[in-house]
């Protein structure tokens, strides 16, 4: 997908980057109460606030941290290393960046998850801190650059996650583990299937067990889960794209204009056309 628009609003941070030891209050609340996602590059011994548990992590790890929980670093002065985030809107321009997003290396089990990065430290600063940095207007260049910045390490994350994981049984499998699992089939195939069969089936579970799951973890039925991911998908292709709405409703896989204009209609009270103008 191409960036045809800018994915940033004037008042808010897309992404960025800088040292732990500049990470204060004021920038932790202004991050924590947005759903971003963080990778942190330890350069010393470092202890991290995540939830509500403090976790410590040594030099030289990149490490994985959804927008679920709250972070704080411990003594950020004496911290060395980096921090990087952004948003989902910023980041997701095709299906392979929806995927990564919603798979287990930000919604796994464990709060983070973490790697031994090899490269140094300066390196490290270099080929992301601060092209990060330098991406501060928000040009068409700008976009395509940080993209590939974040790109670049979250492909190694989800390479290492992938590596790592084994198979087990549906029993064997927490209820958020099963969730995350949905969420990663739902955006990998909401074009071309919406019906909580064929997620049920893809993993092994009736319908009814699939929307219980969805309401325990999510609060929403199965059904609704789908239409949501389909509209927010909808609405990313208006924000962001120049196709026209009904290159769109192509693209989603709906059989008419007119259906998804309904749709639409439906999950978000408005027009297509209300969000392009917005």
């Amino acid at each position: 997908m191409e960036f045809c628009k800018p994915a940033v609003a004037n008042d808010r941070m897309q992404f960025g980057a800088l040292k732990l030891a500049d990470y204060d209050n004021q920038l932790s609340k202004r991050l924590n109460h947005t759903s971003f996602f963080f990778i942190v590059r330890t350069c010393s011994p470092v202890s991290i606030k995540i939830g509500p548990t403090f976790y410590d992590f040594a030099t030289g790890e990149l490490i994985f941290i959804g927008p679920r929980d709250d972070i704080e670093i411990a003594q950020p002065i004496a911290a060395e290393g980096y921090l990087c985030w952004f948003t989902a809107d910023f980041y997701q321009r095709s299906k392979l960046d929806t995927e990564i997003l919603n798979s287990e290396l930000f919604f796994g089990s464990y709060p983070f998850l973490s790697m031994r990065d090899y490269r140094t430290d300066l390196v490290f600063n270099k080929l992301f801190v601060e092209r990060l940095k330098g991406c501060i207007e928000y040009r068409t260049i700008d976009m395509m650059v940080a993209h590939h910045c974040f790109e670049s390490l979250l492909l190694e994350g989800y390479q290492t996650m992938l590596s790592l994981e084994t198979t087990h049984g549906s029993a064997d499998i927490t209820a958020v583990q099963l969730f995350n699992r949905f969420s990663v089939l739902l955006h990998k195939h909401y074009r071309e299937h919406t019906s909580v069969q064929y997620y049920a089936d893809r993993l092994h579970l009736s319908p009814r067990k699939l929307t219980e799951l969805c309401s325990a973890v999510a609060g929403k039925s199965a059904k609704c889960v789908i239409s949501n991911v389909v509209a927010q998908q909808a609405l990313r292709y208006i924000k962001h794209t120049d196709l026209s709405i009904s290159q769109i409703s192509y693209e989603m896989g709906f059989s008419d204009e007119s259906n998804f204009r309904n749709f639409f209609k439906r999950q978000t009270g408005s027009n297509p056309l209300f969000y392009r103008q917005i």
